[in-house]
């Protein structure tokens, strides 16, 4: 049995279970006592609810403390307990179920209830809460009852929710003569990436496949694929490799987000990667300097295959990046 101090508990958490797949859950309801807490350990579970979570995120989250806040049950807050392991990138690492703060309440109250059913399965991880909150079938007979209670009677809401953004708020159109396919266009988001601890550690690849691997990511790397020759030819077949494909070669929806991408060739001494964005302009990181939306002239990007590149002068096509792609 393991005992973890309440607000310091993942610096009490053993080397063992700081393994990808762990959710702190803290029911929002009581006033004087703490509120039930836990920690679910087991990998599958979290994959699954954070998988269910991120096929509806824009319906189902809700920002902590933005939904009811009066007295009662309020929300189940979800929350990551470390800032290091594979995260949906739709999902906010600490966001609220079961909330009047969610677009669907409804939807919302779904899941938050899945989440309580399962509480008792956890109270073997001991946090400093439980000698005042104890897990047991009867506190999760309360908050579910409480829970179904607010879900059918939601109170009188007078203040406006404050809704999180997500970066997936476009599925859009793609249309060719011979296919029609859909992709996620996403938002500019600089801030993510230029950081002291993001920015020196992740490139134009990474960028491109939207996904942080403080790596500096390399073309086919991932699948022993990676090529010393800086030709058009040659870093397609390592971007393939890692799960890229060429534009139009429609991608289905379980591989949202779905990135229109775009790679060019300084010809025999490096290649370089952009990422299309909401608002029709492109995004790119130029190595270890800060992600920008700007040609070497300083005008926005709209169209990569005409800005200024400079020595890239090779522009080797369209791709589209989704969910399976694996870069290292």
């Amino acid at each position: 049995m393991t005992l973890l101090a309440g607000h310091c508990y993942q610096q009490g958490v053993p080397q063992q279970m700081r393994s990808i797949g762990m959710l702190r859950i803290e029911v929002s309801i009581f006033s004087g006592r703490p509120d039930p807490s836990w920690i679910i350990t087991d990998g599958s579970t979290v994959r699954n609810l954070l998988s269910d979570v991120a096929d509806a995120a824009e319906e189902v989250v809700g920002i902590p403390g933005a939904g009811y806040d009066g007295l009662g049950y309020r929300e189940v807050v979800v929350s990551a307990v470390s800032d290091d392991e594979p995260w949906p990138e739709s999902v906010p690492r600490s966001f609220a179920l079961g909330t009047l703060g969610a677009r669907n309440p409804g939807r919302s109250a779904e899941l938050a209830r899945r989440v309580v059913e399962g509480m008792t399965r956890h109270a073997d991880t001991r946090l400093a809460e439980h000698e005042q909150t104890p897990l047991g079938d009867e506190l999760r007979e309360l908050l579910l009852g409480e829970m179904d209670a607010f879900a059918a009677e939601p109170p009188t809401w007078t203040r406006s929710p404050e809704l999180p953004a997500h970066p997936l708020r476009t599925t859009a159109q793609e249309i060719a003569p011979s296919a029609t396919c859909y992709i996620e266009f996403g938002a500019f988001n600089p801030g993510f990436w230029n950081t002291p601890a993001v920015q020196p550690n992740n490139n134009c690849y990474n960028y491109a496949r939207n996904i942080r691997t403080d790596t500096f990511a390399q073309p086919g790397r991932a699948h022993g694929a990676q090529t010393g020759t800086m030709a058009c030819p040659n870093v397609t077949q390592a971007a393939l490799a890692d799960g890229f494909v060429r534009r139009f070669q429609c991608l289905p929806d379980s591989e949202k987000p779905r990135w229109l991408t775009a790679l060019v060739i300084w010809p025999g001494q490096d290649y370089h990667w952009y990422r299309f964005h909401s608002g029709n302009f492109w995004g790119h990181k130029p190595g270890r300097t800060q992600a920008r939306d700007y040609d070497n002239s300083g005008n926005r990007i709209t169209n990569p295959e005409t800005c200024n590149r400079g020595g890239y002068r090779d522009f080797c096509g369209y791709f589209y990046a989704g969910r399976s792609v694996t870069i290292r």
